[in-house]
This record gives C-alpha cells, sequence and structure tokens, in this order.
C-alpha cells in the first residue's frame, strides 16, 4: 500500500533540487509505502536532468512533464495522478526532514485523519528559525481550529488525505499567485479530523528569486481575485466562522495595497479601478474583528476609487507614529 504521495512541482531550481530530492529519499519507511511525483512544470534549467537522474535511480520516483502552466496546475496534475492515501505538497527549493515520515503516516493513518498540520521553519543561510508552534493535542474539526484562527495557509504545512481532496474538489486555482491562501481556509472549513504534529518537518529557503518573493504588480491583481474568492465562498458557511473569513478576506486586501509600494503609477491607478469593480469587498472590512480593518474599510467606502492612495497614506501615518 502507497501510504503518502509527496507531490514536488518542478521549474528552475537546479541549484536546489537535489537537497529537496535527497531529503526525500532518505526517509524511515519502505520505498513500496510512499511515492515522489515530480512535475516538471516546462522548466528551462538543468532541473528535468536532474529529475530524470533521480527517476532511474529510485523506483518510487516518477518524472511527468507539461508545458510551463503554473504551481497551480501542477500540484493539481500531481494530484491526479497521485496513488498515496495522503498527499504532501512539496515545494522544489524547500527540503523535508530526513526520516519524518513514519512518524506523519502513522499519525494520519492510525487516528483515520483528514489532514495533519506540521511545524516548518525558515532557513536564511545556515540559520535555521522556527516559524511557529502547535500548542494543541488531539483531533479537532477544521471550523474548530478555524475559529482558534491558528491556521497556516501554506500548503505544504499540512498533509491532507488524498480521498478528502476529492470528495470536496479541492485543487488550487490556476493563473494566480497566493493560491495557498485560497485553497486552505477552504480545505480547512471542510475538515472532520485535523491533528497537529508540533516538529518541524518542513523547511522553507529563503530564496529572494523565488516567484513568491519577487516583485510583481500581477500579485496585487491576484490578491484581490483570493480576497474574492474566500468572499464567494463565505457565502454558504456558518454564520459563527463569517467574522474569520471576514479577517481572512481584509489580509488579501491589505497584502494587495501593500504591493503597491513597489508599483507603478499606471500599475496603482489600473488597481484602483480594479478594487472599485469589487468594492463589495470593503464589507468583510467593517465586518472584520480587527479595528485597522474597520477604520479602513470605512475610509474605502468614502473614498472608493482613491483604495491605492487612502492605504499609502495611512501606511505612511503608521511608521510615523511609530
Amino acid at each position: 500500500m502507497i501510504k503518502i504521495s509527496l507531490i514536488i512541482p518542478v521549474y528552475n531550481v537546479d541549484k536546489y533540487l537535489r537537497i529537496c530530492l535527497n531529503t526525500c529519499i532518505n526517509q524511515d519507511i519502505s520505498e513500496k509505502e510512499y511515492e515522489i511525483i515530480i512535475i516538471n512544470d516546462g522548466t528551462k534549467d538543468n532541473s528535468l536532468s536532474i529529475a530524470l537522474e533521480f527517476e532511474q535511480k529510485y523506483k518510487n520516483i516518477k518524472v511527468y512533464s507539461q508545458e510551463n502552466q503554473g504551481l497551480s496546475v501542477a500540484r493539481n496534475k500531481g494530484l491526479s495522478l497521485a496513488k498515496g492515501e495522503y498527499v504532501w505538497f512539496i515545494d522544489s527549493d524547500d527540503w523535508i526532514k530526513e526520516c519524518c515520515l513514519r512518524e506523519i503516516t502513522d499519525m494520519c493513518i492510525n487516528n483515520s485523519l483528514d489532514a495533519l498540520a506540521i511545524t516548518a521553519a525558515n532557513v536564511v543561510e545556515q540559520n535555521i528559525e522556527r516559524r511557529f508552534s502547535y500548542k494543541l493535542k488531539g483531533v479537532y474539526s477544521g471550523k474548530e481550529i478555524l475559529s482558534k484562527g491558528v491556521m497556516s495557509v501554506c500548503a505544504p504545512f499540512t498533509i491532507y488525505k488524498r480521498d478528502f481532496l476529492l470528495e470536496h474538489e479541492l485543487c488550487f486555482k490556476r493563473g494566480i499567485f497566493h493560491e495557498d491562501s485560497e485553497f486552505t481556509p477552504r480545505a480547512y472549513y471542510n475538515l472532520n479530523k485535523l491533528s497537529f504534529l508540533d516538529e518541524i518537518c518542513y523547511f522553507v529557503r529563503q530564496n529572494p528569486t523565488s516567484i513568491t518573493r519577487t516583485p510583481n504588480p500581477k500579485k496585487a491583481f491576484d490578491c484581490i481575485t483570493v480576497a474574492k474568492c474566500l468572499s464567494d465562498f463565505s457565502n454558504n458557511i456558518e454564520k459563527d466562522l463569517r467574522t474569520q473569513f471576514d479577517n481572512l478576506i481584509s489580509l488579501n486586501i491589505n497584502n494587495s495595497l501593500y504591493n503597491t509600494f513597489e508599483m507603478s503609477k499606471e500599475n496603482n491607478g489600473e488597481l484602483n479601478s480594479f478594487i472599485y469593480g469589487h468594492k463589495y469587498l470593503f464589507k468583510h472590512l467593517l465586518n472584520s474583528s480587527k479595528y485597522r480593518y474597520k477604520l479602513e474599510g470605512l475610509i474605502f467606502y468614502i473614498l472608493p476609487k482613491k483604495t491605492v492612495q487612502v492605504y499609502q497614506c495611512i501606511q505612511k501615518l503608521n511608521f510615523k507614529s511609530s
């Protein structure tokens, strides 16, 4: 039986891919008990050659290639090919803890979990810094966790039962940045059995050239798209959790506007128009439990065509006061 599938999208990461794959290989369960699915997303460097080298050497590694379509499509492709009872989405410039899969699969299978949340660390050069800790013990529903506000949206920080994802038709929205911010809240809302492993099993390389850390005006627009998707989803959720989704949507609006400091005047004008076309999202700021978001929502309602300028003025005032 294949207990877990490690799904690794690959695009221009030849500097880091060997490290990632070596940690996936150096595990404490049989290669018959897990598989490594590599999705070559039209990489232009030497990543494919490295992936094929590992495929030839290890029976539980399979490489599939597609034209470049982005991280979401690559993850969805991996999910469609996976045979494991559980799936773990791993970014190819990061890596996992060696000899961690036995504990992870035992916890998942023995407790019939829908998902297991694990702890991660940031890595800058030789410095390793824990990102967060989980103090929760036992098994919870996703709704309980959302109400506590302890969810981490990064997809690699949660290992999911494959049948759970398929049953609820959960996949990553294609063509956007910040796809995890759109995917994870929806996934958690549907979880019946979630547990936590407060052990660092995932290492995030702070790579300044990665797509998540390089300036791109599209990120600002995609954050609004994420906010819109979560807003649509929140229309059909339990009333007790709507404030939590208001906070998540407000965070995505703020993440969008934060990007404007690195955008051109023309791009900022386009974003103003885009947000104005979705000005109904301001209601989530007003309904948020956070005073800062409420204040933003009120001012945005008064000046709906000047959201970028208003946000930047608020940020500058906050910076001066601090």
